[in-house]
């Protein structure tokens, strides 16, 4: 293979590579691990595949119907005619090509070959293969068999199609046809406009040519070779078939005068069935001017151009198309994603009420997570899996800011003050065994009940407890005595309701200190006073009752 070829191939693999890696890891929604399993499958089948095309051998063109080991570079921009078809020997004359300043005519030999010598064009002039075309030479004075005739011409209609399913072209086709008869010059027909074409003269038109000198003497026989042409080789080749689609006929080229007659041949059958025409059997010894009908390729130049690296650049293309749609398909469905995402979590904050505080900042707090995310990403650049112009974040981010906007905190709940508790040391208001307060106990509760202001709605507890020493009921009676002792003193002394005071006797079931010492007996003889607040705490349970009591009293 040359290096002219194989360095384009490298860079088609190389880029159908890039594209496939950049479709994995950029937009398929895969792990990392897969995309590097994948990565490296396609680097192993990709350096497999080069030490594979570089370690084989090429094989033997030897045998090839053309050698392309010794065809000539093809560096024309122009057209390049396939010739095969009839006594090409005598066409080319031992030449395998010949160089026009328009394009070149190269040797194809038999019809039943051109799919081989295409192939062998395009392995190694791969942008060659748009500037082919085919041109059929067909001599019907020496054909005696229309059906023979026939079937050559079927099997140009199947190599064209093997030749547009190999190089995705359709090649065009010329026919050329060379006749006995009176000698005139090549004839070109393109459609419906027929040129002439003398040799050293310009081209004309051809019905200005048949009024010069004796040319109109020669119209019946052109007009059957015409008439032949159409009805014998352009019917087979555009004879519609299920198996083989037809080869349309990009132009004719004919002319008279330059092949020997023949009275068994297709042609001088056809002529004299029609119009009884004889031409007399003589042999040409002179060779035409003009072998080439050369005025055919400047009609081909306007659909024979280079192709940028054939059919690998194509299906090179059509991969990247693929791999671009499948990105687009992907990021559509991440955008999706993303706004079913925001969509479910604003659904969640629009359907719990405000009263619910704790479910409420949970949603809150999903809300400002998905905003921050868009923020980061209107900073940084969207990731490319959602690009392509379908990311909607802009559009995201506010609708959550303007719910999150709508958020007011609850306050902080009020903490409640603890309890202020004052200890008073049993023996400093009792005698030991006593609940009776001592003389002198006064000073002591006044001085330690100044931090405590009784409020309203605030419970005063009052509570008694004393050591280990003696029985428990015993203790536990004392202790609610002496607690009821300090209850009575406040609220004579400081004209409290009872109502407002709670009294309790724990006895020893509360030590502060240890019983196992004098000095922790001494701490756990106590009486405790604290505040706790309580609604309607001075309120009497029967106040009420009473009070509608005596006013029915009154009333009655």
């Amino acid at each position: 293979m040359r290096r002219s070829v194989i360095i384009p191939l490298s860079l088609h693999t190389l880029a159908a590579v890039a594209t496939l890696l950049w479709l994995l890891w950029y937009f398929i929604p895969a792990g990392n691990v897969f995309k590097g399993l994948t990565t490296l499958l396609l680097l192993l089948l990709l350096a497999g595949w080069y030490v594979f095309k570089h370690s084989r051998r090429e094989e033997p063109v030897s045998d090839a119907p053309l050698s392309t080991a010794g065809l000539p570079l093809l560096d024309t921009q122009g057209p390049v005619v396939l010739v095969c078809g009839d006594k090409l020997d005598l066409l080319f004359q031992g030449r395998l090509l010949r160089k026009t300043a328009q394009g070149w005519w190269l040797r194809a030999d038999d019809v039943s070959q051109l799919t081989d010598i295409v192939r062998s064009i395009q392995i190694q002039f791969p942008r060659q293969i748009g500037q082919l075309s085919v041109m059929y030479r067909c001599l019907p004075d020496l054909h005696q068999d229309e059906a023979v005739l026939r079937s050559t011409l079927k099997t140009l209609r199947q190599q064209s199609k093997q030749i547009k399913s190999m190089t995705a072209f359709t090649l065009p086709v010329v026919v050329s046809a060379e006749f006995s008869g009176p000698e005139t010059p090549w004839v070109i027909v393109q459609g419906d406009k027929p040129i002439v074409c003398p040799v050293n003269d310009p081209p004309q038109a051809f019905i200005d040519w048949q009024q010069v000198g004796d040319n109109i003497v020669v119209l019946p026989a052109i007009s059957q070779a015409f008439s032949f042409i159409r009805h014998t080789l352009i019917e087979e080749l555009d004879k519609p078939d299920r198996l083989i689609p037809p080869a349309r006929t990009f132009s004719v080229a004919m002319r008279l005068g330059t092949v020997p007659p023949e009275t068994q041949s297709v042609w001088a059958h056809w002529l004299y069935s029609r119009t009884c025409l004889q031409f007399p059997r003589q042999l040409r010894n002179s060779v035409p001017a003009s072998l080439f009908p050369d005025a055919v390729l400047p009609l081909l130049a306007p659909f024979a151009s280079t192709v940028q690296g054939g059919a690998r650049t194509r299906r090179l293309i059509l991969l990247m198309w693929l791999c671009v749609l499948t990105a687009l398909g992907i990021s559509a469905l991440n955008n999706r994603d993303l706004i079913r995402q925001v969509s479910t979590d604003l659904q969640r904050w629009n359907a719990i009420p405000m009263s619910h505080y704790r479910p409420k900042a949970e949603s809150l707090a999903a809300l400002k997570q998905d905003a921050l995310l868009l923020e980061r990403w209107q900073r940084q650049g969207e990731p490319l899996r959602y690009s392509l112009g379908y990311y909607p974040g802009q559009r995201l981010w506010l609708t959550l800011q303007q719910a999150i906007d709508t958020w007011t905190p609850q306050p902080a709940p009020e903490l409640k003050p603890a309890p202020k508790i004052v200890r008073l040391d049993s023996m400093s208001l009792f005698d030991s065994g006593k609940s009776a307060l001592k003389d002198g106990s006064t000073k002591i509760l006044i001085n330690a009940l100044v931090g405590i202001k009784a409020k309203p709605g605030w419970l005063i507890v009052v509570s008694g407890h004393t050591d280990n020493t003696g029985s428990e009921q015993l203790n536990q009676t004392l202790s609610l005595q002496r607690a009821e002792a300090v209850r009575n003193w406040m609220r004579d002394t400081g004209d409290v309701p009872e109502s407002c005071f709670a009294v309790q006797g724990y006895g020893d079931s509360r030590p502060i200190a240890s019983n196992d010492m004098p000095d922790g007996r001494a701490h756990n003889r106590r009486v405790e006073i604290s505040l706790v607040p309580q609604a309607d705490a001075c309120h009497l349970p029967d106040e009420k009752h009473t009070s509608q009591g005596l006013h029915d009293v009154s009333a009655q």
